[in-house]
């Protein structure tokens, strides 16, 4: 069996009018929401998330060991994903987990801009597949995680895959509201899961220009099984 291996596209330098949607559920969002013009690249971005067989390649090569252990890579096995579980998207990793995964092979998470554009282009789609909701093009309301080359039609206009649906990516964003010590990180996308409730997170297609602000609660809470990431390298 061949494993899915990482492959990356190449983002030219690109100016944009960058403008994004919270949704006031519980209090408000103090990050600027634009609409303001914003230069994102040149950049090498991946093409699909870091997979479970990723990750555990990853953990080979540094030894990386996260400070806290709570909830870290829940899913697996003593010590090993399951091996039909090889090319989902890793989950069950904190922000600093995941950051710590992209400094080891030079790569950082996308910035929210960053990951707008890559999932937009240039020209602005609604949804990475185009303007029209289709939940053909992503895995949304269903029972689990799909591999990460799952569903071609809805690649992002530089090719990118599951950039809505499947799991929610982190971004680089770690922000603190006011003077109360409350710290905040941002994510994007939406993931296959579809949450008991409205008030916690939306569920299905979630729109390019919309973003997700959750607070940081410690590393049991920050670990959960519907969030992963993708990254990118900053080139010349």
């Amino acid at each position: 069996y061949k494993m899915i291996a990482q492959e990356t596209v190449r983002i030219e330098p690109a100016s944009y009018i960058y403008r994004v949607c919270h949704r006031i559920m519980e209090g408000d969002c103090q990050m600027d929401h634009g609409p303001k013009m914003v230069t994102v690249g040149p950049l090498e971005a991946d093409v699909y998330c870091v997979t479970n067989a990723m990750y555990a390649q990853f953990l080979r090569e540094s030894g990386y060991q996260p400070e806290h252990t709570e909830n870290y890579l829940k899913h697996w096995e003593n010590g090993s994903y399951r091996e039909e579980a090889a090319d989902l998207p890793v989950v069950n990793v904190s922000q600093d987990d995941a950051k710590a995964y992209a400094a080891f092979y030079g790569k950082r998470l996308p910035t929210e801009q960053e990951w707008q554009y890559l999932a937009a282009g240039p020209d602005k789609l609604a949804w990475p597949w185009g303007n029209e909701k289709r939940y053909a093009c992503c895995n949304v309301f269903s029972e689990h995680l799909e591999p990460v080359n799952a569903h071609p039609e809805g690649r992002s206009p530089f090719g990118l895959y599951n950039m809505c649906g499947n799991v929610w990516e982190f971004t680089s964003e770690r922000i603190t509201d006011g003077g109360d010590g409350h710290t905040f990180i941002v994510l994007r996308g939406g993931s296959y899961y579809t949450a008991p409730y409205y008030w916690h997170t939306e569920s299905g297609a979630v729109r390019n220009d919309c973003h997700l602000k959750v607070h940081l609660l410690g590393d049991a809470m920050d670990r959960i099984a519907t969030v992963g990431f993708r990254c990118v390298r900053e080139v010349r």
